[in-house]
């Protein structure tokens, strides 16, 4: 009896697992792409967040990228972005301090993508759906710094080229305009891995490093095989 119990469970977890991968291969398909989109960096330069400021530091940015999704559901993919940066006190809340940075970001990541609609190879008529995503990877950064004025006694210039264990998180929301053919929108939030984004570190004392950020939204379009 207890070897019919066995042998029934044996088979009912094979016909699951069966099953599972036949609704997998039958529902995964590829998805390539690009897009343009804009980035702003935050850090002891860039440290306030008002409009002004977002808007005069906005930086046009690019990214491609490809997606396998494993279902309808979920994805995993790679991408690789790139953009010129930049901030000025001016524009923040030093404003006499006289510092501004430029800054060209290369930044790659690993990523999983979780649609809250079914979107994919057999559901044409859901036209859209909202999705989260996050990833690690590595940014890349070469700043340099400009003074106004003398430079200050309080901070160590760091103005070469650095790279860190980055990660990101985000948020958006496709539409498939075609069969095939797919617009997505999202918002992205990115930790850098590194504090030298701004050209320079604090030596107050008291003063604790945090890592540099940047973020942005992304409009892109990409291509499905099926």
């Amino acid at each position: 009896m207890k070897n019919c119990i066995r042998f029934g469970i044996l088979c009912l977890a094979l016909g699951l697992s069966f099953n599972s991968n036949a609704q997998t291969k039958r529902t995964k398909y590829y998805e390539f792409g690009g897009g343009l989109g804009t980035m702003n960096m935050s850090n002891e330069i860039a440290n306030s967040s008002n409009v002004n400021a977002v808007l005069a530091e906005m930086a046009p940015s690019i990214s491609v990228f490809a997606k396998y999704h494993v279902n309808d559901w979920f994805g995993i993919g790679f991408d690789v972005n790139y953009a010129n940066l930049k901030a000025a006190d001016q524009n923040h809340n030093n404003f006499n301090r006289g510092l501004s940075v430029r800054t060209s970001l290369l930044n790659s990541n690993a990523f999983t993508e979780i649609h809250f609609i079914r979107f994919g190879k057999y559901h044409l008529e859901d036209k859209w759906t909202v999705f989260i995503k996050g990833g690690v990877g590595v940014t890349g950064w070469n700043p340099e710094l400009s003074f106004n004025k003398l430079i200050p006694e309080d901070i160590d210039v760091e103005t070469n080229a650095y790279s860190g264990f980055s990660y990101f998180y985000g948020l958006g929301a496709k539409y498939r305009l075609a069969y095939q053919s797919i617009l997505t929108f999202e918002l992205r939030f990115s930790n850098s891995g590194g504090d030298t984004m701004d050209g320079f570190l604090e030596t107050k004392e008291g003063v604790i490093s945090t890592n540099d950020t940047y973020w942005g939204m992304l409009f892109s379009y990409s291509y499905a095989i099926f």
